[in-house]
């Protein structure tokens, strides 16, 4: 039986493009099609001026379809980097606003081959979607990395850091932030990851990113990006039962004390 859409990706392509064109300087890259079915879904990718002084960022939301909170904050950050352009001045962003069209569309965490796509990045011959992103990384280093995703059991929000230098680390002080406004996950353990005070984190949970790394098969975004030498790596994880403006607003108190962190560092 033929899944039901229950978003639009042409509508959310108008939206995305309408918003990058109105950042002055964003460049809008068409990585691909994306092929489900009969169903082809061109792959976005944007970003913003380079410059040897700038710090660099990569940004993604969607990778799982059904946590639809993580495309709206990368809307989001188009209509951030519209309002504060000075942002621009002071890193280079890359974003992927929605990494599984599929799976948006129809509401489903894996694409229309069955796949989740955030345990394909080790794979030689990984998914379409997994594959253009990777092709455009080729050769890349970020100083920072923050995926969006969301939760459906979790009662607060938690997040991953994979922090090369734990000084450096911003977990705390993002679970600081978003703890004046929203619930965070207490809980000792979470998706079968030791944590402390809503942090899942190598010092917290050695021998889980250990076993993550070492079993090689199943890497998600994050670890792929830290093993091409990104030394901070943010997974934001919101609680679906929160509505969609709240979760946005908790994403992007994830970016911006990221970004403040990463400045002063």
């Amino acid at each position: 039986m033929p899944l039901t859409k229950v978003r639009s990706y042409p509508e959310l392509t108008e939206r995305l493009i309408g918003l990058a064109e109105k950042v002055k300087g964003i460049e809008i890259h068409l990585l691909g099609n994306v092929r489900a079915g009969k169903t082809g879904y061109p792959f976005w990718m944007m970003t913003t001026p380079e410059g040897e002084s700038k710090k660099k960022v990569a940004l993604s939301g969607g990778i799982h379809g059904d946590e639809p909170a993580g495309v709206e904050a990368m809307l989001g950050v188009l209509a951030l980097l519209k309002k504060t352009p000075r942002l621009m001045e002071q890193f280079h962003f890359t974003l992927f606003p929605c990494s599984n069209p599929f799976g948006y569309e129809h509401h489903t965490r894996e694409n229309g081959s069955k796949k989740d796509l955030n345990r394909q990045y080790s794979k030689s011959r990984p998914p379409s979607e997994v594959k253009l992103i990777k092709r455009a990384l080729d050769g890349r280093r970020f100083d920072l990395s923050i995926e969006f995703h969301e939760d459906i059991d979790t009662p607060g929000f938690y997040l991953y850091e994979i922090a090369e230098m734990p000084e450096h680390a911003v977990a705390e002080k993002i679970v600081r932030k978003v703890a004046r406004k929203y619930p965070i996950n207490l809980q000792e353990e979470i998706e079968g990851a030791p944590a402390k005070g809503g942090i899942i984190s190598p010092t917290v949970a050695s021998d889980f990113f250990r076993r993550r790394i070492e079993r090689g098969k199943q890497w998600p975004q994050a670890l792929y990006l830290y093993k091409q030498g990104t030394p901070d790596l943010i997974t934001s994880e919101t609680p679906i039962h929160l509505d969609m403006r709240e979760r946005v607003e908790i994403h992007h108190i994830v970016l911006k004390t990221s970004l403040e962190n990463l400045k002063r560092d």
